[in-house]
């Protein structure tokens, strides 16, 4: 079931915007919420977060994302993400995110970091 979340972390750093655009489609229910720190709005549209996404690959030239670890609360999830730069420095952001019956995302919230008391 947790698929469609491994599949979308992976396509975050793919180079090659028409194959990334159809697997984060692919992991997409029709109606989806999407929100991080980053992002200035929440986006609620495959092709805005298709080009939200394909921003990474823009200023992170050769970066790559993957889930590192994957949890599940009574069909709620949350995702530990490492987001790994060309230069090998990493980035860590939490995701908390659901899927339909199908197994797809219909709302994905990020945070930054692991959330670790300062």
């Amino acid at each position: 079931m947790s698929d469609s979340i491994e599949q979308l972390f992976l396509a975050w750093g793919d180079p090659d915007a028409g194959a990334r655009t159809a697997t984060l489609k692919s992991t997409l229910a029709p109606a989806f919420y999407y929100a991080d720190p980053n992002a200035p709005d929440p986006i609620t549209d495959a092709d805005a977060f298709a080009a939200y996404v394909g921003m990474f690959t823009q200023y992170a030239p050769g970066a790559t994302a993957r889930v590192a670890q994957l949890t599940e609360c009574k069909g709620h999830h949350r995702a530990t993400v490492i987001f790994e730069m060309a230069d090998g420095k990493q980035q860590f952001g939490q995701y908390f995110v659901d899927l339909d019956e199908a197994g797809v995302i219909t709302r994905m919230i990020g945070f930054a970091g692991l959330g670790a008391p300062e």
